[in-house]
């Protein structure tokens, strides 16, 4: 049975069709139809009773879609103790980052948590025995909270935000990778469901979620708020932290400048070492593929500056390629290739000529050549090498990580192997963000007439138009035509406002539901009129015939 029908004439906010702007941007179109509504603080959003029915909507199918790949759905809490966040060792990450919200309850330290890889792995820790146990795939649906410095752009970043997330467990690499797999498609399932079509994946960075390889699902939209790089050849794409260039054999115009960058690597025995990687100067180093390069279980950041002094016997931006003798140096591949260039001089100026084969001054250098630059915007494409990398805006919608034993293992979760012995299970988990999906999906099919919902997932499957709904006949009509619709199983609302026609047309479209009946009183008592909302078609229908619009129900 579908959802109560929503009558306009009882609906909060009132509907007020003369207010609202079709060309205002989606954010606020979306507040002006009644589905959003601010609050007074920056990133949290009320969603009002049109706005809960879409949410509605994508939080079913997306459980579903979930639930069809084998995942169990539960309810993880989102107040969680500061000590499973200690267990990660991501409680001082999150908090030096300023985004975890905490707070304190019945005298201890709790968090309103970001994700939820910790309650996931306390979780399964309860009752995860035996290799036989596995694989465990879960998933849910939860409010989760994040304390963004600069919450922007409606929907789309906020502090308050609904996820639908899952997390895998399995005994062996292979059964990681599977589960991967799992995750990857149960996602593209969700995300076409709920009418998001032109999704693409790409490699990612993982952030302080995951050191490991990660997915991200995008689609193009100029009101995005991710930056990806997109080669204007080959359309090679993704983020530029795990992005390669191309860097040209032909010696530069001028000389390029050489910088030498610190990191402190902190290997899985708890010790620190330092590490320089020398870059071109006009590039960054992604930390994701320096963590990459460096091998499994490394955790690495930039080393403070005030330690150089002492460990190198200079200061931060006065490093050359030859004042590292006792620390591990890698050579990017924007510099390992290049015959002669410009070096950091002393006192405080630059020293052009040096070179890997030896200046004076400078004797030869073994190189470590390895790729851990930062694509960029202007860059040649490391796929085709013949075209550049341009940067486009394009929005998350989900994310894959691959976890490995990351939490699993500092959190001490085990199971009995076939062997008899003690083993750490391997995790990957995803993330969709329904909330965002929200002003992605009104953003990404909206027209110059107003929002257009895909069917299955606006406020409603058909919107009733009634003309002259103060006339008694109307109102009877209305009941019936009502009461059978709802019987069909679709979902319905019902505009029975005494307003003038063309007002109630002008709501119609602007609110983009894909069917409109019009209940007139110049047709027969058996005919209405359908109107398409993505075609602008307009034909009779008889209301014997109401149950051919079954079809666009989901």
């Amino acid at each position: 049975m579908s959802p109560t029908p929503i009558y306009t004439s009882r609906l909060f906010p009132a509907p007020r069709p003369r207010t609202i702007d079709p060309a205002a941007p989606t954010s606020e179109l979306l507040e002006h139809l009644g589905l959003v509504g601010r609050t007074d603080a920056a990133g949290v959003h009320t969603l009002l009773p049109l706005g809960l029915r879409v949410r509605d909507q994508l939080d079913r199918i997306t459980q579903n879609a979930f639930e069809h790949h084998g995942f169990n759905t539960v309810a993880l809490p989102t107040l969680q103790s500061r000590g499973l966040w200690e267990e990660s060792g991501r409680w001082k990450v999150y908090t030096d980052e300023g985004a975890l919200i905490t707070t304190r309850v019945g005298g201890t330290d709790m968090c309103l948590a970001p994700t939820s890889e910790e309650m996931a792995v306390a979780t399964v820790r309860q009752h995860l025995r035996s290799h036989r146990d596995l694989p465990v795939r879960l998933a849910l649906n939860t409010t989760k909270f994040r304390d963004e410095v600069s919450p922007r752009g409606g929907l789309m970043r906020g502090r308050e935000f609904t996820m639908a997330d899952a997390y895998t467990f399995d005994a062996t690499h292979d059964g990681m990778q599977e589960s991967i797999g799992l995750l990857n498609r149960a996602c593209t399932d969700a995300l076409t469901g709920i009418g998001l079509h032109g999704v693409f994946q790409t490699p990612a960075d993982g952030g302080a979620i995951s050191a490991g390889p990660t997915t991200e699902h995008l689609v193009l939209a100029d009101f995005g708020q991710s930056s990806i790089l997109a080669c204007d050849h080959c359309g090679h794409r993704g983020d530029g932290a795990v992005l390669s260039a191309a860097f040209p054999d032909t010696a530069p115009s001028s000389e390029p400048i050489v910088n030498v960058i610190t990191f402190a690597v902190t290997h899985p025995d708890g010790t620190t070492r330092p590490i320089a990687v020398c870059i071109r100067s006009d590039l960054t180093v992604s930390v994701r593929k320096l963590t990459v390069a460096l091998g499994p279980g490394k955790q690495v950041e930039l080393l403070d500056a005030a330690a150089l002094p002492d460990l190198l016997g200079k200061a931060a931006g006065t490093l050359t390629p030859w004042d590292c003798p006792r620390v591990t140096v890698i050579h990017d591949h924007s510099v390992s290739a290049l015959d002669r260039f410009t070096i950091a001089g002393d006192p405080d100026g630059l020293r052009p000529g040096a070179s890997w084969s030896g200046a004076p001054g400078l004797p030869p250098l073994t190189l470590n050549p390895a790729d851990v630059h930062a694509a960029a915007d202007g860059l040649n494409c490391g796929r085709c090498t013949h075209g550049c990398y341009r940067s486009t805006e394009a929005v998350e919608v989900a994310h894959v990580f691959e976890l490995g034993t990351q939490y699993s293992r500092k959190m001490r979760l085990n199971f009995t192997g076939d062997d008899g012995t003690p083993h750490t299970p391997l995790m990957g988990c995803s993330g969709i963000g329904l909330t965002r999906c929200i002003q992605t999906l009104a953003g990404v099919h909206r027209d110059g007439k107003g929002l257009r919902w895909k069917t299955g997932v606006g406020p409603a499957d058909v919107h009733l138009v009634v003309l002259r709904s103060d006339l008694t006949e109307q109102q009877q009509r209305t009941a019936r035509t009502a009461q059978q619709l709802h019987r069909l199983g679709l979902r319905l609302l019902v505009d029975d406002r005494p307003l003038p026609a063309g007002e109630k047309f002008h709501y119609a479209q602007a609110l983009g539901i894909p069917l409109a009946l019009v209940l007139s009183p110049r047709h027969t008592d058996a005919e209405l009129e359908v109107v398409d909302r993505w075609t602008g078609r307009q034909r009779p229908i008889a209301a014997d015939d109401l149950h051919t619009l079954q079809r666009i129900s989901v």
